[in-house]
């Protein structure tokens, strides 16, 4: 996985996320509890935010990491969902940019698998990414 420190917008983001949904088939959000002011209140603004593909959801977990981070004491919920023409285009429609992607609008850290192996990871507030090397070849094509 290569690490990259820089933010892919408008078009190449939509055109990224094409990409990735060629090569995955699941993909992954983050809502840190830390982050959380009421939690209640915080879930059900999720729950909100991901009813057009909620259909699409296949579990939301309790972790204390993932891909870009690592809890020491905390724990975030993630979110996985299937990787199809829906939710492909709830991405593209809902964030601008691989950096978008930070609270409070939107859930953080956005993750793309091919079953279970991560191919593409953001960290958002970091403003880095890791990605497979021969997927960032093809974007870089493109």
């Amino acid at each position: 996985m290569l690490m990259i420190e820089r933010n892919i917008k408008g078009k190449r983001y939509k055109q990224l996320v094409d990409i990735l949904s060629k090569h995955c088939n699941r993909f992954a959000f983050v809502e840190n509890r830390q982050m959380m002011e009421i939690e209640e209140d915080r879930l059900a603004y999720i729950d909100l935010f991901i009813s057009d593909i909620a259909e699409h959801l296949i579990e939301r977990k309790i972790q204390q990491e993932w891909e870009t981070t690592k809890l020491r004491e905390d724990t975030a919920y993630v979110y996985y969902f299937y990787l199809n023409n829906a939710t492909k285009l709830f991405l593209k429609e809902r964030s601008n940019s691989v950096f978008d992607c930070l609270n409070p609008e939107l859930p953080e850290d956005l993750m793309f698998y091919h079953n279970e192996k991560c191919l593409f990871a953001s960290c958002s507030h970091e403003r880095y990414f890791m990605i497979d090397e021969t997927i960032w070849e093809k974007f870089l094509l493109k």
